[in-house]
């Protein structure tokens, strides 16, 4: 198996982003990293749509199979808040059949992560959805054994046209076939913020950032210790930033304009490192209308940036 690697660590490089850009969107990460840090206390709640209502206990949550609903193989979640603190853990579990596990957040406040959210069930695919924005700190892990997928969609799509929807005020169908395309109803989708966490799936699986501006910030130093911001070893990196209502697919590679009318901003900064690399070789995949890539680098067989 081919073992080459393509590497980008542009500084400064930029297409269509002017400093004072990045420092718009870069100060929009940090004022929503001060927001969720005033948060007395993490908390993850089920809002009571599909099911238990309430406040699970921490600080090692454990979001069962019969906290939710299951249709064939997804097994679908609906939470009030969800804000892990360092030190804390999500862990989702149900039977071996469960091949998506596919979650919402509808209560109104943006997600923050500073934990580890982890899956027991082998093999499925997580998919967390918060409209109103999602910050991963320093401290933010993985542990799971498919894909991971984030978004601040309004909802998501099935294969079969079913959605589930993100806000408790839209009507959701829960379906058993499997996701197809995250979906936005407006022309300002919330950010997802990256603030020096390693987020990291295994070997060919995919780890994918789908919302409004998304900024990824490392440690401070790129390449210092080559652990990945966004690792998914010869699998795949998949980052879309969207501006206006529409649909990004799940698997990005089937993306075109005609889908979403405008898209937003992507901003690497600060040593983050996005790397695919590993055995026969992985993708990068970035949809922007506006990117950046400020000591940062991009490692894999293939990228793509459009």
């Amino acid at each position: 198996m081919g073992k080459g690697i393509l590497m980008i660590g542009f500084q400064r490089a930029c297409s269509g982003l002017s400093n004072l850009a990045l420092r718009y969107l870069c100060c929009s990460g940090f004022l929503l990293l001060g927001a969720l840090s005033s948060l007395s206390q993490a908390q993850i709640t089920l809002d009571g749509s599909l099911g238990l209502r309430g406040a699970l206990n921490g600080p090692y949550y454990t979001i069962s199979d019969s906290m939710g609903q299951i249709r064939g193989s997804n097994l679908f979640h609906s939470f009030g808040q969800f804000n892990l603190s360092r030190g804390e853990s999500a862990t989702f579990t149900g039977p071996n059949t469960i091949s998506h596990i596919l979650s919402r957040v509808t209560g109104g406040s943006p997600s923050s992560i500073d934990g580890t959210i982890r899956s027991q069930i082998p093999g499925a695919h997580l998919y967390l959805l918060n409209p109103s924005g999602v910050m991963f700190g320093p401290n933010a892990s993985l542990d799971v054994s498919g894909s991971f997928h984030v978004s601040t969609a309004d909802y998501l799509r099935l294969t079969d046209g079913a959605r589930f929807a993100a806000r408790l005020s839209e009507t959701s169908t829960l379906s058993v076939a499997p996701p197809a395309a995250f979906g936005f109803l407006g022309p300002t989708p919330a950010s997802i913020v990256v603030q020096g966490s390693t987020l990291q799936v295994p070997a060919g699986s995919t780890v994918a950032l789908v919302g409004g501006d998304l900024a990824i910030m490392g440690k401070g130093a790129l390449l210092a210790d080559r652990v990945p911001t966004l690792g998914a070893p010869g699998g795949q990196i998949h980052l879309a930033s969207v501006a206006a209502a529409g649909e990004v697919p799940v698997h990005l590679q089937e993306f075109t304009r005609e889908t979403v009318a405008r898209l937003g901003g992507v901003a690497l900064s600060q040593g983050a490192l996005l790397d695919a690399s590993g055995e026969g070789g992985g993708t990068v995949r970035i949809r922007s209308g506006r990117l950046l890539v400020d000591g940062a680098a991009i490692v894999g067989v293939s990228s793509e940036c459009v």
